[in-house]
């Protein structure tokens, strides 16, 4: 029909991963965060009039310039590999089992260097009688994060708020947006290894 165009009912945030873009790339991902806020950052064009004695004589707008995208999401659970590629720091491990021992962020008065990578957030497609086996995958490209404040209040659990900021380059989208029917393998909520290669998962589509 010539009318039809595609609608798509998505609920929740299912997965996010951030992939570092290095020589030796990293992807971590967490099944933990249950908010995404996404807010357009954009150069205002202004409009060139000719005014000649008090009288307009034309006028010439120019567009606004579309830069890219303030990524706002919130992780219930803290990680310091996130905070990391979030701010820059160190972390230490125990040399033994490995496991996180301390994390430092970026010293007072010095410039970090912030590792760039790209926010892959996933949102379940739905239909009238439940989950369709697709998802919708939108993907920002050439992230960077900033400062993490830490918040502890009694009676609630700790959850981090990571402000970061997407700026493609020149010729570059300012996301991406499919549908998958496939998810990262090996993922899982809590102690996973957060640095682990994933590789894909066929789920079964609901007939």
């Amino acid at each position: 029909m010539a009318n039809e165009f595609t609608q798509l009912p998505l609920t929740d945030v299912v997965l996010v991963q951030l992939v570092t873009k290095e020589l030796s790339p990293k992807t971590l991902s967490f099944q933990t965060s249950d908010e995404i806020k996404t807010e357009e950052v954009i150069k205002e064009g202004e409009a060139k009039e000719l005014i000649i004695k008090n009288q307009l004589i034309a006028k010439k707008e120019v567009p606004d310039l579309m830069l890219g995208y303030d990524l706002t999401f919130k992780d219930n659970v803290m990680s310091p590999e996130v905070m990391q590629v979030a701010q820059g720091g160190t972390i230490e491990y125990d040399p033994e089992t490995r496991k996180f021992k301390k994390y430092e962020p970026p010293a007072i008065g010095t410039k970090p260097n912030l590792t760039a990578f790209d926010t892959i957030v996933y949102s379940e497609i739905v239909g009238d009688d439940g989950a369709t086996g697709e998802y919708a995958k939108f993907t920002f490209p050439n992230c960077k994060g900033g400062n993490v404040p830490v918040n502890l209040k009694d009676g609630e659990y700790y959850s981090n708020e990571y402000k970061v900021k997407s700026r493609p380059a020149i010729g570059q989208k300012p996301y991406t947006l499919e549908i998958v029917d496939v998810l990262p393998s090996g993922v899982r909520a809590f102690g996973y290894d957060f640095y682990e290669e994933v590789e894909p998962l066929k789920t079964e589509k609901k007939k």
